[in-house]
């Protein structure tokens, strides 16, 4: 009896099989007209299997209470891995379909998020021919991407966190689908504010991006064609930045050191062939940089977020209305790449 009164009980037990856990969701339509899907596990078969539930009404809440009318157990999100939004869903305010997750305990904040071009059913459909779960697919998915250093790393809480920043805007994961009808990146979606401005950057400029934004995966490789031969860099550190602000102008310096992974040419123990590929991948880096700075300013996305940098050392500069502003400067990026490793052993 003492004993019994020492021990703690489980007053906020949540068993499995009372629940469907929904791996996977997505959202389309817009606010007072509102899809959204919910795929979870179902094994009720030597195989599992997953099960996608469609909701509608007004709200995120809303729709989340009409599909639980069509299961037979209460939708359970605390294993949320992925949350997918269509294109036309995210030119609203991207928050709006958020903030039930922030306000629901049990709703995890690590989920990745991504934005999917065309309809969104096709991408919860795919979800059914694979052996693990919805969501776990595409968050391995985007986790290979953020390895490869194709995307900014950004969870549910962190770009949440970047939708109420007023010096820096959102980029996330843009997915379509392709010719085999298989989930494929297509490049980085851009934000101004709280909303998907349509524009897009590609892969390799995404690779930029990250490189600019010192936000590098496990690997950071770029290839080109020199002299009608392939070489394949890739990142070794990370770059050494220095930001200059001069009334309305910005200077970046980029000193960046790589490793040569491919070049059939060799003779990089040359010092002339060395100085030759260096000062022709200075020129390309340097080139394609200014251009994904561009691609930046015409959809008005500060995803580098120099803006924290202006408001903290040049609060003059600095405007509350910053991605707006931030169209306007004048922004060029100087590259400086140096080979530091031509191989396993050099």
């Amino acid at each position: 009896m003492f004993a019994s009164l020492l021990l703690a009980g489980c007053w906020d037990e949540r068993l499995y099989k009372n629940s469907s856990v929904v791996s996977l969701t997505g959202f389309e339509g817009e606010m007072g007209d509102l899809t959204a899907y919910y795929a979870y596990p179902e094994a009720t078969t030597p195989e599992m299997k997953t099960v996608l539930i469609t909701g509608k009404g007004l709200t995120p809440r809303d729709v989340r209470m009409d599909a639980e009318l069509k299961v037979e157990q209460t939708l359970d999100l605390s294993g949320l891995a992925t949350i997918l939004i269509s294109e036309d869903t995210a030119k609203g305010k991207l928050y709006e379909y958020f903030d039930s997750f922030f306000r629901d305990a049990n709703s995890p904040i690590s989920s990745k998020v991504a934005i999917v071009e065309g309809e969104l059913k096709p991408f919860l459909e795919i979800s059914e021919q694979k052996q693990t779960t919805a969501g776990e697919y595409y968050d391995r998915l985007i986790t290979s991407l953020e390895e490869n250093s194709i995307v900014i790393p950004y969870t549910l809480q962190t770009a949440g966190s970047i939708l109420f920043e007023d010096a820096q805007d959102l980029a996330l994961p843009y997915l379509k689908m392709d010719e085999e009808n298989r989930p494929a990146v297509a490049g980085i979606a851009l934000f101004s504010g709280e909303s998907f401005t349509g524009k897009t950057l590609t892969t390799k400029e995404g690779i930029l991006l990250n490189i600019l934004n010192n936000s590098l995966g496990f690997a950071t490789r770029i290839s080109y064609l020199y002299n009608d031969s392939p070489i394949t860099i890739r990142q070794i550190n990370k770059s050494k930045r220095d930001i200059t602000v001069s009334g309305n102008k910005i200077e970046i310096t980029e000193k960046i050191e790589v490793a040569v992974s491919e070049f059939p040419q060799d003779h990089l123990n040359d010092d002339r062939v060395r100085k030759e590929l260096e000062k022709f991948l200075t020129e390309k880096i340097e080139e394609e940089m200014n251009e994904v700075i561009k691609k930046l300013q015409e959809a008005k996305c500060d995803a580098l977020g120099l803006g924290r940098n202006v408001r903290a050392f040049h609060p003059d500069l600095f405007k509350k209305d910053w991605s707006e502003h931030f169209s306007t400067l004048d922004i060029n990026i100087n590259v400086k790449v140096e080979i530091m490793k031509t191989g396993i052993l050099n």
